[in-house]
């Protein structure tokens, strides 16, 4: 196998931004998985939810490694257009985060209802602020590594 082909393995040794994108949404869905157990003790009588909030924030955290390893390359991109492409991922990583942490939890039905919890979850103000300035931190941070980067660094110098 000569060096031009398509060698997909690759990316997982070569794209540490990929990793680093992986890591902050991890981070970003253990917060706002935190955040919506937090919500919801405050708003449900005690003892009625239905799992233990430390192992929603544990799902949370696995869910968004998930969604970040797949939309971590979203992330970052200069302009108005990678502002649109990053909200874009962050509306549908926490679909994703939920559909892999019901997967944990309870496979088949687990997997659906997981989901569709972001949209249920982001009634609260606290959780959709620190959705929010996830998204942001994100965006900016993974955009600073792109144009430090030597391989993109040409795109961005004018």
């Amino acid at each position: 196998m000569t060096e031009d082909t398509f060698q997909p393995w690759l990316w997982f040794r070569h794209d540490n931004r990929r990793w680093i994108g992986a890591s902050e949404c991890a981070l970003a869905g253990l917060l706002v998985a935190y955040s919506v157990a937090w919500m919801l003790k405050q708003e449900e009588p005690q003892g009625t939810m239905l799992i233990d909030p430390f192992l929603a924030v544990v799902l949370g955290g696995i869910g968004g490694l998930g969604a970040g390893f797949v939309f971590s390359g979203w992330y970052g991109r200069p302009g108005r257009n990678g502002w649109y492409l990053s909200v874009f991922a962050a509306v549908l990583a926490p679909s994703l985060a939920g559909g892999l942490a019901g997967t944990c939890l309870f496979p088949g039905p687990g997997t659906l209802i997981g989901a569709y919890m972001p949209l249920w979850t982001f009634r609260f103000p606290l959780t959709f602020s620190v959705w929010a300035i996830c998204l942001v931190a994100i965006h900016l941070h993974l955009r600073k590594l792109r144009a430090d980067s030597p391989a993109t660094a040409s795109v961005f110098v004018k």
